[in-house]
């Protein structure tokens, strides 16, 4: 068995049905090719097809799924006639620097781990704070309080077979300055880390280095290239700078962008590490292509080094 299960974060947005049976009628409206990307039942074949064993939801996905299938229960069980099973999900763990927040934020988390067991996942992946535009910077008291909700989040993740992974990005607050001091602010019994390469380079941290200084830490991956690094103060604490729609793409597949991943993965295999690796694909313009020139470089590329 693989080493490294591969999964897929959902950015597909709005799947308005969980499977069309009348597909050639359904072509035939517009004749395009909407129609191959409308349905959970093919979305999920795609994922299997193109090597993926696993997706990753996010929480603006629940109530069109919940809609479509009622319960995790059903969604799971579709899925897994596909061959898929939910590996994690993603949640912000907004506030979370506030002590009179702590309740709030506390009871958002078990219920985001609640909702993610009953999916049969195994990884919340948990963005501290909020953006850094409107919060940051963060003090060392901000980081303690956050640490502290945190904590606890984790606790109650592991009771129920989940780990909780922190996950940094280079918009927000707990930022290039502050995120290894937040982390080893953190519980190792309760918290892990889920590393985006990505975000990291992004940050200006060493992919290599924080890997390799980390990886006992580090639970699962948000696997993507980029072809920028170090972006400076006033990109990183601007406002909406990830979604401006000005057409540049700060997220690349894998083998597309600079990063060293290949060196990563040779660390990967020095460490051992076995688990879910999640390929993001946000900001393609064409998701399909997207995930099969990931899932490519990940089994042919990444694979000849560990697998």
């Amino acid at each position: 068995m693989s080493n490294i299960k591969l999964s897929h974060m959902s950015h597909w947005k709005t799947v308005p049905y969980k499977q069309i049976d009348n597909f050639r009628d359904y072509y035939y409206e517009d004749k395009s090719n909407i129609c191959y990307y409308q349905d959970w039942d093919r979305i999920l074949r795609y994922h299997k097809a193109a090597g993926y064993d696993g997706i990753e939801i996010a929480p603006w996905d629940l109530n069109e799924i919940l809609g479509l299938f009622g319960t995790p229960g059903e969604f799971t069980a579709f899925a897994k006639d596909h061959g898929i099973e939910v590996s994690g999900m993603f949640h912000g763990c907004d506030d979370s620097q506030i002590p009179e927040k702590y309740d709030e934020v506390l009871q958002a988390g078990k219920d985001a781990i609640d909702t993610l067991h009953a999916f049969g996942g195994k990884h919340l992946n948990v963005c501290p704070a909020r953006n850094y535009y409107g919060v940051g910077p963060l003090g060392d008291e901000d980081l303690k309080n956050s640490a502290k909700v945190i904590n606890e989040i984790g606790r109650y993740a592991v009771d129920h077979g989940i780990q909780i992974g922190l996950h940094n990005e280079f918009f927000c607050a707990v930022n290039k300055e502050n995120h290894r001091k937040f982390l080893e602010m953190t519980d190792p019994r309760y918290v892990f880390y889920c590393l985006d390469t990505a975000q990291i380079a992004l940050l200006g941290d060493d992919l290599l280095n924080f890997y390799d200084t980390y990886a006992e830490r580090i639970c699962t991956f948000h696997l993507k290239d980029t072809a920028s690094h170090g972006e400076p103060d006033e990109t990183r604490h601007g406002q909406d700078v990830e979604i401006c729609d000005d057409g540049w793409r700060w997220f690349w597949e894998p083998g597309e962008g600079v990063l060293p991943l290949k060196e990563l993965w040779e660390l990967v295999k020095k460490h051992g590490f076995k688990g879910w690796c999640t390929v993001e694909d946000d900001g393609a313009p064409d998701y399909l292509a997207a995930m099969c020139l990931s899932s490519y470089y990940v089994k042919q590329v990444l694979g000849k080094i560990y697998e």
